[in-house]
């Protein structure tokens, strides 16, 4: 449920543009649904034999994710990652011919509030977890010169938060068809701290997969984010925070995978 200040709005939002009853509808189910994930469920550590006792259906629900952009990706023959931008660019361009961009606009501080409220938890949750040591030269004031510090990971778990968030909506909103960003919240409901696409090669197979991030606690190695991928049977990846994304740690053994391409370019192999 929103509080009453995010349900004053909402309505003032509503009565500003003069949105019709069954649009406002759709709107409050979008905003609530986005309202009710638990951003403090997301970051705690779960013992990871707890975790993994859930993996079968995280698996079920990545499939769900991938296979509701590979369509965009074939058409447009473009990677998993940018195929996302398919269908948010085209419920942006329908909401200015349906007259509900600037609506939608003011709906996306609600949004966007909530992802700020994500990224706050996780930068809590930081302090409390493995991190990595700043690189020599980076400033520790400004976050500069090096996007791999845990201030700047749970920043970008807040930035993707929020791209997802308002994808959801706006295709919610605009699109009469299957929202492809359903599963993606789902993803976010079940736990997922962050959610990204990245180029895999295992025994010389490439292959794009989707990665999530999960905070837990391993025994002799302390809290982490597990980096689990598509198809993994259990936790077989972990990351302190501020790793880069590349450079994942075996739980038990070498696994022999590589990450070899990531999906935000800011965070390149090179």
């Amino acid at each position: 449920m929103l509080d009453k200040q995010q349900a004053d709005i909402l309505q003032k939002i509503i009565k500003k543009y003069k949105i019709s009853q069954d649009i406002a509808s759709k709107v409050r189910d979008a905003i609530v649904r986005i309202d009710s994930i638990n951003q403090v469920n997301t970051f705690r550590y779960e013992p990871v034999v707890e975790f993994e006792k859930k993996i079968q259906r995280l698996n079920k629900l990545k499939e769900k994710a991938t296979n509701a952009f590979e369509p965009f990706a074939k058409t447009y023959h473009t990677s998993l990652c940018a195929s996302m931008g398919v269908p948010m660019l085209e419920a942006i361009e329908s909401s200015r011919e349906t007259e509900s961009y600037n609506a939608i606009y003011e709906l996306f501080g609600l949004t966007n509030a909530k992802a700020k409220m994500f990224g706050l938890q996780a930068l809590y949750c930081a302090l409390d977890g493995q991190k990595n040591e700043p690189m020599p030269g980076y400033n520790i004031v400004f976050d500069r010169d090096s996007p791999w510090t845990y201030r700047n990971e749970a920043e970008h778990m807040e930035e993707y938060a929020r791209y997802h968030f308002n994808s959801y909506v706006i295709n919610y909103i605009q699109n009469q068809d299957e929202n492809p960003f359903e599963p993606v919240i789902e993803l976010y409901e079940f736990g997922a701290a962050d959610f990204i696409f990245i180029q895999t090669e295992h025994n010389k197979t490439r292959k794009e997969r989707l990665a999530t991030f999960h905070t837990v606690h391993i025994p002799d190695t302390g809290n982490v984010i597990a980096v689990h991928i598509t198809g993994d049977q259990s936790v077989l990846h972990y990351r302190r925070w501020g790793d880069p994304y590349f450079s994942i740690k075996p739980t038990k053994e070498d696994t022999g995978l590589e990450i070899i391409g990531i999906a935000d370019q800011r965070f390149r192999t090179n």
